[in-house]
């Protein structure tokens, strides 16, 4: 019988570990306090953010905000996070996405304190993936991906892993962090001719691209583990990119759309504020 990956299982123990660790660090007179950077009117972004501020309160964790109209200068924005790098009471710098046109995301990711891109932006933190630095701050659906194979004890070390993907937020990093972890991997990504001589190979397929019912039963091997990463809308309903329907019967286990790596992502960002919280003190 296929296994449910259900991520909210995942974030619920990984809470209990970011409460305890926030807890110790207010006994030394350190609250870890993350700062959310907005430059839009987008509904979902503001959702978002009311959302990601209630979860991060709950855990202990003090929020501040940066609000800009969405016709800022792309000048000002980014002077606005210099000015929250050069504050040590902030431990963590979230910027909502999409960012309007006229501001461009690798600038935006240069003016991202490395030590406070609790994200993954800034290039110095892709870098240390490829380096295997332990302080290195993941990009969150990566990190989230990490927790749900620890968490169900997922074998990792000598499997084939295709990610489905070539993003600098999940694609790349992903990649790179499965050949950390001792796995053979596959990158492929939309344009990939024949996609399913590649993805049939695998024992772990994560495809992370965004594209509804990309990834059909034709995709995935026997017994194959599955972790959709994809999020979009048909209509008022959530998809992912895999056929949910049809995959789980063949994969041996698979995430949920929603309910699966997406309901990591939130916690991740709370844990990796703590451990900036934390690694701030040893400067």
């Amino acid at each position: 019988m296929t296994k449910i990956l259900d991520g909210r299982a995942v974030a619920k123990k990984l809470n209990q570990e970011t409460k305890i660790e926030i807890e110790r660090l207010k006994e030394k007179g350190l609250t870890p306090t993350l700062a959310i950077v907005r430059a839009d009117q987008n509904p979902a972004s503001i959702q978002y953010e009311k959302m990601a501020s209630k979860y991060m309160e709950k855990l202990g964790i003090q929020v501040e905000y940066a609000t800009f109209p969405e016709d800022v200068k792309e000048e000002a924005f980014l002077e606005a996070l210099d000015q929250l790098n050069n504050r040590p009471e902030i431990h963590g710098i979230i910027v909502m996405q999409p960012l309007p046109k006229h501001i461009h995301r690798v600038k935006v990711a240069k003016h991202i304190s490395p030590e406070k891109d609790i994200d993954g932006m800034h290039a110095l933190n892709l870098g240390k993936i490829m380096a295997e630095d332990k302080e290195a701050l993941l990009p969150s659906t990566v990190k989230a991906v990490a927790e749900m194979l620890e968490y169900y004890n997922i074998k990792v070390k000598g499997q084939t892993a295709c990610v489905v993907g070539k993003s600098n937020t999940v694609g790349k990093p992903l990649t790179v962090l499965l050949m950390n972890l001792d796995a053979t991997v596959i990158n492929c990504h939309t344009d990939t001719k024949d996609l399913k001589q590649f993805t049939k190979q695998a024992d772990i397929l994560i495809t992370a691209t965004g594209e509804i019912g990309l990834i059909t039963k034709d995709h995935v091997q026997n017994d194959a583990v599955v972790l959709d990463v994809g999020f979009n809308f048909k209509g008022n309903k959530i998809y992912g990119d895999v056929v949910f329907d049809e995959v789980s019967k063949v994969a041996n286990a698979i995430t949920p759309v929603p309910g699966g790596v997406g309901s990591v992502t939130t916690a991740s960002l709370a844990r990796q504020l703590a451990l900036a919280a934390e690694w701030s003190q040893k400067k």
